[in-house]
């Protein structure tokens, strides 16, 4: 691994973009082909279209915040084990927990796959 690239920050500032809503500094550390896997849909491909995925998704929330639990660091990989927890628009009560997994090429986020305890949410 390259101990010039901070590949923990970058990992740790997705889920500060997600608690923000402000993706500039994702859309930096993306690379351009990207790929993101996320339960129930199908892969997505590219950085404006996963953050406009993101943006959709934070839309279902009245709220939502991600804590990071800890980020386990591998050959150009990190692993973010993560809790979320808010309130959906109807006033219904929203936690969840999982990792996600990063792949980097250089500096650059190539891939993201995402693995949650409860996956019921997908469904709705």
């Amino acid at each position: 691994m390259n101990d010039n690239i901070d590949y923990k920050g970058i990992a740790v500032s997705v889920f500060e973009a997600m608690n923000t809503s402000e993706f500039s500094s994702f859309e930096k550390n993306a690379a351009e082909n990207i790929q993101f896997d996320f339960p129930g849909v199908e892969r997505i491909e590219g950085v404006k279209r996963v953050i406009l995925f993101f943006k959709v998704l934070l839309r279902k929330y009245k709220n939502l915040k991600f804590d990071v639990n800890d980020v386990i660091l591998g050959d150009k990989k990190a692993c973010v084990v993560w809790t979320n927890h808010g309130e959906y628009k109807d006033g219904t009560n929203y936690e969840n927990s999982g990792i996600t997994l990063f792949h980097f090429t250089d500096d650059k986020v190539m891939f993201i796959s995402d693995y949650f305890k409860d996956t019921s949410f997908t469904n709705s």
